[in-house]
């Protein structure tokens, strides 16, 4: 019975972060209301505070959600070849970053930063800072086997994210018409990981 019940509220919570998602690029978060984001998972207005006691705190899960859906935090960067495991994770953090979800949120961010900085914090601290902090975790640890010389994994963290994030993802956020194929983009990433890789001392 607890396990009927847990699963059910874990399918509950999952359809709620779906539903506030979908609403938060659609019609902007400010004027998306709970009852909404409650009428849209189909369940009750109760049901969405007890999962998220806020609506910041609704908006932060569905940052944090979309980087785990995007495999983009600790438990993704795994394997016997960093660089394999680096190439697919800025592949992921390019596509995920790139994608109208998430530029639109992040020009929300922007526009709403000086009438509702806490909205950017939020944003901060449940997407980018974790990324940073997962990628900084990963290069902490190839550097104390030897594999890489890095003496601030957080600072080279932030070179490969900002390096791998490059124009197209500005021209994005600034609305500029910009077209990236496949192999163009799986080119970028390429070369961003392997200058990465030299500038930090990789010899293999």
């Amino acid at each position: 019975m607890t396990q009927n019940l847990t699963a059910r509220s874990e399918k509950k919570r999952r359809q709620i972060l779906e539903a506030a998602g979908q609403l938060f690029v659609q019609q902007g978060f400010i004027t998306t209301s709970m009852d909404e984001v409650a009428q849209q998972a189909g369940v009750s207005k109760q049901t969405v505070y007890a999962h998220f006691g806020s609506k910041d705190e609704l908006f932060t899960h569905c940052v944090e959600q979309k980087c785990i859906t995007n495999e983009l935090l600790l438990t993704a960067l795994s394997g016997d070849d960093p660089r394999q495991v680096l190439l697919d994770f800025t592949a992921r953090f390019v596509e995920m970053i790139n994608s109208d979800e998430a530029v639109y949120v992040y020009r929300l961010c922007i526009s709403q930063a000086e009438t509702h900085p806490e909205l950017s914090e939020r944003y901060f601290e449940a997407g980018p800072a974790k990324v940073i902090g997962a990628v900084a975790e990963y290069l902490a640890t190839l550097s104390d086997n030897g594999l890489l010389k890095i003496d601030d994994p957080v600072l080279a963290a932030e070179h490969l994210l900002l390096m791998s994030r490059g124009m197209v993802n500005m021209r994005k956020s600034l609305g500029l018409a910009i077209e990236e194929s496949a192999a163009q983009r799986h080119q970028r990433v390429t070369q961003t990981v392997e200058h990465f890789l030299r500038g930090y001392g990789w010899q293999q």
